[in-house]
């Protein structure tokens, strides 16, 4: 990959220049930020950038004065300079370029591959080195899924409901147990229910014949 090719962002958006210069890093060029034309033009002289974007609307000195003084000056008047404003007038557009400006580029036209693109064509026009794009990490193998576990005892079945209603489960006639080892008592009680139950039935029977 071709080492130094420089980009440097003159722009009071922190959140735009955060947002571009990840972009551009990951397209192999080396970014720079300044948050005003006053430190921009100090930046310039110190890195040498290969290309510039510039805003317009910047405290300290405006993107039309910072490129009047790039241009006007033999060290870095053949540095490319891109504008790269909210401004959208077609006359914000002619002044910039005939102030010396490669190119014109609307904040609110473009996303930051479109960038890149102007940028590396005006690299092109000035025989400047163009990066190749940071190879990234390979992907990480996922791992096999795991099998779901079983739901706590009271979980609710979401499907429980619908199961019930579809098919309810047949009556379960009572079951009365007795005790191996019952006491006297408990078996006297339950002779006289088997008692009076057979009673009643024979009552019921009778009853029923003689109706007849």
């Amino acid at each position: 990959m071709p080492k130094g090719t420089k980009i440097l962002m003159v722009d009071d958006d922190k959140m735009l220049t955060d947002m571009y210069k990840e972009r551009l890093e990951l397209a192999g060029y080396q970014v720079e930020v300044s948050r005003n034309g006053e430190e921009g033009l100090a930046k310039i002289h110190q890195m040498k950038p290969d290309a510039v974007l510039l805003d317009i609307m910047m405290p300290k000195v405006n993107g039309y004065d910072a490129l009047a003084s790039i241009k006007s000056d033999p060290a870095t008047k053949d540095i490319p300079v891109i504008i790269l404003s909210a401004l959208m007038r077609d006359i914000n557009k002619s002044k910039a370029i005939e102030a010396g400006a490669d190119d014109y580029i609307i904040k609110s036209e473009v996303m930051p591959a479109d960038v890149i693109v102007k940028v590396e064509a005006v690299l092109r026009k000035y025989n400047k080195d163009i990066p190749a794009p940071v190879e990234t990490p390979p992907n990480v193998p996922t791992p096999p899924p795991v099998p779901p576990s079983a739901p706590p005892a009271d979980a609710e079945d979401p499907l429980a409901g619908v199961a019930s209603k579809a098919s309810p489960p047949p009556p379960v006639a009572p079951i009365i147990n007795i005790p191996q080892k019952a006491s006297p008592v408990v078996l006297f009680f339950l002779i006289l229910i088997i008692i009076l139950i057979i009673a009643s039935d024979i009552l019921f029977y009778v009853r029923y014949v003689a109706m007849k």
